[in-house]
């Protein structure tokens, strides 16, 4: 039986043409080389070398048989890297879910350097309202989510890949449009246009604690599962909302206008991944998901929120 040794004893014999040369390259000695040689030819029936006691040549058939040697040593080759790349998540494929906000802080950083570092990994974006997200990782549907993170984890592993304050949201012909920093206090007596809690419990709440923390609760007069619409809502005067800070450079609408908040909350965006998602991509977008949080962090001028102790699991 031909041997996967058999194609490379005959391409380096093929190459130079000389058993002793092709002997010294292949570490063995000249003896074993020419019996593998006639074995070969054997097993094949057909004579792949004229050999003279002064030349070796190939044969017609020697020709037309280098060819396909070569190239099935070369798919061998091809085939090993690809499957150390595919164990390493260097190549293969990922579904990452984001919900709509993230395409405004880490997403296009994210995706951006992790087509350049895996750029044989096919990599497919699909955005989701938060609370499908989490679902649809836990499912198995999608590897990772961008998102805030659920109230329920079950199954679920996180890592904070982002961190920003919230800040109010008002009409720009609101009287407090003018004041440079806001206190929650002074939006006591307005109506609120909010998310969903049942969308994004982590935003809502942080939105809710925040007030009652200023002595009051806020009357929610409007739900809406899109920030940019909570901001539209807003510039039309229907009232006034808190978002991440990202979401300013959102909003097409020059009726609305963004105001920081005194002692304001902080909002965390998180990847998740199921623990049972054993896709080797997984890993590599997570860690370079970290890699780009730490270089916005550094970068000059950056307005984020350090990080607190990181007790994800990866």
């Amino acid at each position: 039986m031909i041997e996967l040794r058999h194609f490379q004893y005959f391409v380096v014999l093929a190459q130079t043409l000389h058993f002793g040369r092709a002997a010294q390259q292949l570490h063995i000695s000249q003896p074993p080389l020419s019996r593998q040689i006639a074995l070969m030819e054997a097993e094949l029936g057909v004579q792949l070398f004229e050999r003279t006691n002064r030349s070796v040549r190939l044969t017609r058939a020697g020709n037309r048989f280098y060819q396909d040697a070569v190239e099935i040593l070369n798919a061998v080759d091809r085939a090993r890297r690809n499957v150390v790349a595919a164990s390493r998540g260097e190549d293969g494929a990922i579904t990452v879910g984001f919900m709509m906000s993230s395409a405004y802080n880490i997403l296009p950083a994210l995706t951006r350097t992790y087509a350049a570092a895996f750029s044989r990994v096919d990599m497919k974006l699909a955005e989701t309202l938060p609370n499908l997200l989490a679902e649809a990782v836990r499912a198995g549907q999608t590897d990772v989510g961008i998102m805030y993170r659920p109230e329920d984890l079950t199954g679920l592993d996180t890592a904070t890949v982002f961190r920003e304050e919230m800040v109010a949201v008002i009409p720009r012909t609101h009287p407090l449009a003018k004041v440079r920093v806001l206190d929650a206090a002074q939006l006591a007596e307005e109506s609120f246009v909010s998310i969903p809690r049942e969308i994004a419990p982590l935003v809502y709440d942080l939105v809710v604690t925040h007030c009652r923390r200023s002595g009051f609760s806020p009357h929610i007069r409007l739900e809406t599962n899109l920030q940019q619409t909570i901001i539209n809502l807003v510039g039309e005067g229907l009232g006034v909302a808190m978002v991440p800070m990202s979401m300013s450079s959102a909003s097409a609408s020059g009726n609305a206008v963004f105001k920081p908040l005194r002692n304001a909350p902080v909002a965390e965006v998180a990847l998740l991944w199921s623990r049972d998602n054993h896709n080797p991509c997984v890993a590599t977008f997570v860690e370079n998901a970290r890699s780009v949080w730490r270089e916005m962090q550094r970068a000059p001028g950056a307005r984020l929120v350090p990080d607190l102790p990181d007790t994800s699991v990866l």
